[in-house]
């Protein structure tokens, strides 16, 4: 994949170079300067080797608008960022991640993921007259028909592109390495020049504005006047006999002239020549490039040879003659810069004599070319195909074909040969621009959601309440956190990145598995862990062996069939294994190497979206659409068809197949998507599969490397649409389908394989080492290994209660005030009151702290004092709960100990602990806090942090603090509580202060 991204990068910064370079010489003749011609030439050259960072798309062929065309060509106005029509800004934000993906790619191997919003309509139509509102949702190649038909990767072409290309490039980066070592050893005989030769020299440095000045240097050799830069001082190698043919006026032309290759820096365009030619060896273009460049370079030193000694046209004249005859034949050193060919001689003696060239670029014209440079050699458009359907090029009579029937069993039976089979595979995922730019998009429509009134939007027909457009606004600042984490350089960077998200061992015969996996972190992806340590048995084996790693084993032999062990992980220090006889409440132990199943025999259906699954349903689900050519290749079309009632009545879901009968009947790509009573693709693609690699395994055919693509919402096209509109016209758009584009893939490939493998039945039988304790998901208890009696069961209690967002704050319960009063919280009403829980604090003796506690506890009473202190004059209320059997000497003696005093009371007994504490907390005494507004009702509470909006929050405020949470696992205990207390003082006032803002803005 990268080797791809590669390749298609460089042969796109060809065919831009090579439109520059005709650009260029067409328009030589009418610029006088040669400094300019060489200037364009270099970043031409630049242009072959600079990675692109600016892709824009280009429609090669683009769809017909979806209004009649006197509407289309309506007046531009507002971007989606300040449209009138503030209802389709909100469909942005709906249609972005927050929701979840109504026909989402489901990961290999995982529960169904979250993702955009991606309607099943949203397909890629592959035929070539389609003029669908898709047709802007775009597949970006730059050389599509060099290395895909209809899409389809052919590996052993691109394999073998790749391996002459870069075999080439090593053998010209050796060749050249060669060459330049051997002509240095050569200049180990050269001799000093003459002292007066030397002040020459420095001479004429001075006066063409060198500060540093090139050694000179003699040699016996017969070679041509030149510049050598290499890893040490530059340096004029002039040969001595030459030298003592010309007179002082010649010697100062001769020296004048690579004097200026030194100061225009040739030397660099000759190492810019050296790397280029290694990558771009085979192509003429270069080497067309790289003698327009070397005769302009010439030229332009002549000029400054003139303008700086204009006398001594004659003798520079001569001088050229002379040199040019006194080499015997033509050379080019490598990396050197000389006096040019022969071949162009008489039209520079021509230019000398009778010409006035300018060398040099003005200031304005600097810039001009800078600002071109910065324009192109970023730049490398993608080519966008509209998206149509594939056509049946060749089809061919019915009768010709295999029947359905015959295509599923010899799909079924090629891999059931192998079976029972082991393997080990790996998945890797990676993201590309297109979702980069979603997320950007995203962000800038989020971002203005603060302007909008609540009047002006609808959820499902209705104007939200203030609660619940409140928690609108809440969500989308947690969204746009999260976004602009995703959205840093750094972030971006390792998104583009590719990961390996996942790596498994799986041996099954059809009717039994086993499977292994590893515990790892990101760091701990790449490095490959090894799978089998060894025998699982006998079963201490587990315990020295396979403590990171998960083993699961399905037999029917087994009672019950599902053993699972995850052994001594951390996170579960006595619970290490399980048993049951459903699958199913484990999604992450999915299968999803293909099989060739019609029905697994255990506890799982078949992966959505899979070899297997697409090649397993009913005969008459399916219909032959033809055949077709993929790279000279036969290959038999094959379409399966389902209702899709949620698009519309006529409307169908269809899996479009491209069968390979030569290589065991596998699908070579897979496309799902709605289509239409004419089965025309409706939108774009849902997502495909293509199948990038099959290897022959004792037999038979398997598809080793298999690539998952998702789509992503094309946000940029629809704003061009939108942009084109008049703003009544844009309603109309809000209600079609937002086009989509290739977003993040996923590659399923094997890492090795073994077919006809055997297995020991103590695999699969995964006896637990003695004194593990396991669960059994059958009756709910928990057991040791060795004993046939459940662990008694942890004693029943009533199910906790935790207080929702925005309702009304429950009351308190209270047994005793400290200071003997009765208060309530509606006597706090038009305030906002911070209800703090002072649970396991309490268990200290405040006289005699132990030495082990004395930091924690000075922490915590610092974090509650610079609370007081900060809101000590505004409109805050602090009440503070201890728990029940609470004496009010302790409470005291805790005042005392932090040195300030505040509402406190004793929470009221009840059988589940503090009524209070219950009501809020669900019993649990652990220190915590909840906010209540001036219109009591709860605004935050420390349960508002379970699931992915809480870890945003935490990870957003350590963001603003510059607090790194990647190595907070690095810290000390004590550390680590300091930090988190200083992230939770953070968030706690950031919520007051915005409690008190809404008090007042009512």
């Amino acid at each position: 994949m990268v080797m791809t991204l590669l390749l298609n990068g460089m042969l796109s910064n060809m065919l831009i170079a090579a439109g520059l370079f005709a650009v260029v010489m067409l328009l030589r003749r009418w610029i006088i300067n040669p400094a300019v011609i060489h200037l364009l030439l270099v970043l031409i050259l630049v242009k072959l080797i600079m990675p692109a960072y600016w892709q824009p798309q280009i429609e090669l062929f683009p769809a017909e608008s979806v209004f009649d065309e006197k509407n289309s060509n309506g007046e531009q106005t507002d971007t989606l960022t300040n449209h009138s029509d503030k209802q389709e800004l909100l469909s942005v934000v709906a249609s972005s991640s927050l929701q979840q993906s109504r026909a989402p790619l489901k990961y290999l191997s995982e529960r169904q993921a979250a993702s955009t919003s991606l309607t099943p309509a949203s397909s890629i139509d592959l035929k070539k007259n389609q003029s669908n509102v898709s047709n802007d949702a775009a597949d970006s190649h730059w050389i599509p028909g060099f290395l895909s038909g209809n899409r389809l990767r052919e590996t052993s072409f691109l394999t073998a592109l790749i391996l002459t290309w870069g075999t080439g490039s090593i053998v010209c980066f050796l060749l050249s390495a060669i060459r330049i070592l051997r002509f240095q050893q050569r200049l180990r005989h050269t001799q000093p020049a003459s002292h007066d030769l030397i002040q020459q020299t420095s001479f004429l440095a001075a006066r063409i504005g060198l500060k540093s000045v090139p050694r000179v240097e003699l040699t016996t050799a017969n070679i041509s006047p030149l510049l050598w830069v290499f890893c040490n001082r530059a340096r004029i190698i002039l040969p001595a006999k030459l030298l003592a043919q010309l007179n002082q006026a010649e010697r100062e032309t001769l020296l004048l002239h690579e004097l200026a290759h030194y100061r225009r820096r040739d030397h660099w365009v000759r190492l810019l020549e050296l790397l280029t030619t290694g990558v771009y060896w085979w192509n003429p273009l270069l080497w067309w490039l790289r003698r327009e460049i070397r005769i302009t370079e010439e030229v332009c030193c002549d000029a400054w040879v003139i303008q700086t000694l204009p006398d001594q046209r004659r003798a520079y004249a001569e001088v050229l003659v002379k040199a040019m005859g006194f080499v015997s034949q033509s050379q080019q050193i490598t990396a050197a810069t000389g006096m040019g060919s022969q071949h162009f001689l008489e039209q520079r003696l021509k230019s000398i004599m009778c010409n006035s060239v300018r060398s040099r670029l003005s200031r304005p014209l600097k810039t001009g070319i800078a600002v071109l440079a910065l324009l192109l050699l970023p730049f490398a458009p993608i080519a966008v195909h509209s998206q149509t359907e594939t056509e049946s090029e060749t089809a061919v009579a019915k009768d010709t074909l295999p029947t359905v029937e015959e295509i599923l069993n010899e799909y079924h039976a090629n891999l059931q040969n192998l079976l029972p089979i082991e393997m080990t595979y790996r998945v890797l995922s990676q993201e590309n621009m297109n979702c980069i730019t979603r997320d950007q998009f995203e962000l800038k429509a989020i971002k203005q959601f603060p302007n909008l009134d609540r009047s002006e939007i609808t959820v499902d027909g209705k104007v939200p309440s203030e609660d619940e457009f409140r928690f609108m606004d809440i969500s989308f600042q947690l969204k746009q956190q999260q976004l602009e984490r995703q959205l840093t350089p750094e972030a971006i960077q390792e998104r583009l990145r590719e990961k390996v998200v996942e790596q498994r061992y799986f041996w099954t015969d059809g009717s039994s598995f086993h499977q292994r996996w590893p515990y790892w972190s990101d760091s701990e992806r790449q490095q490959n862990p090894k799978l089998d340590q060894g025998p699982v048995w006998p079963p201490e084996n587990l315990n020295q062996h396979y403590d990171s790693i998960k083993l699961i084993s399905w037999s029917k032999d087994n009672q019950p069939p599902l053993r699972h062990w995850f052994g001594r992980n951390k996170e579960r220090s006595s619970l290490q294994a399980s048993i049951g006889n459903q699958q199913k409440e484990m999604p992450a132990l999915h299968t999803s190497a293909p099989l060739g199943l019609k029905a697994y025999q255990w506890d799982e259906k078949l992966p959505t979206y899979s070899l297997d699954d697409s090649m397993s349903k009913n005969p008459d689900q399916y219909k032959i659409a033809g055949r077709s050519q993929v790279n000279g290749q036969s290959v038999i079309l094959v379409d399966s068809f389902s209702e899709y009632p949620q698009r519309s009545k006529e409307s169908r879901w269809r899996m479009r197949a491209w069968i390979d009968p030569s290589q065991g009947y596998l699908p070579l790509r897979i496309e799902w998507g709605v289509v239409d009573p004419s089965n025309k693709l409706i939108s774009g693609l849902s997502h495909h599969l293509e199948t990038l690699e099959i290897k022959q395994v004792a037999n038979s055919f398997y598809p080793v490397r298999i690539k998952y693509q998702e789509y992503t919402l094309d946000y940029p096209t629809q704003q061009k649409r939108s942009d084109k509109l008049k703003p009544e016209e844009r309603a109309r758009l809000a209600q079609l389908p937002i086009p989509v584009i290739e977003g993040r893939c996923k590659t399923w490939e094997v890492v090795s394989i073994k077919a006809n493998q055997s297995i020991e039945p103590e695999t699969l039988a995964l006896q637990f080492p003695e004194g593990t304790v396991y669960e059994n998901k059958i009756d709910g208890q928990k057991y040791v290994t060795g004993k046939t009696q459940p662990l008694p069961p942890e004693p029943e209690s009533e199910p906790p209660k935790f207080v929702n967002f925005l309702e009304q704050a429950p009351p308190l319960q209270i047994q005793e005030w400290l200071d003997g009063n009765t208060r309530n919280l509606a006597d706090f009403r038009g305030k906002v009151v911070v209800l703090l829980f002072l649970g396991d604090v309490m268990h200290f003796d405040f006289e005699q702290i132990p030495a082990e506690n004395q930091q924690w506890l000075e922490m915590i009473k610092q974090t509650i004092k610079a609370f007081h202190t900060k809101y000590a004059e505004k409109e805050v209320v602090f009440l503070e709960l201890y728990p029940p059997g609470t004496s009010k000497e302790k409470i005291r003696a805790f005042h005392q100990f932090r040195g300030f005093e505040t509402h406190a009371a004793i929470d009221q007994s009840a059988p589940t602990g503090g009524a209070t504490n219950f009501q809020y907390h669900g019993g649990i005494l652990d220190l915590s806090f909840y906010l209540i507004d001036s219109d009591g009702r709860v605004i935050f509470g420390p349960h508002f942090w379970d699931g992915e909006l809480g870890e945003m929050y935490f990870q957003n405020a350590a963001d603003k603090l510059s607090i790194s949470l990647d190595s907070s696992e690095e810290l000390s205990l004590e550390e680590g509580a300091r930090v988190s207390l200083r992230i939770m003082e953070y968030i706690i006032s950031e919520q007051i202060d915005k409690a008190l803002a809404a008090k007042k803005s009512k």
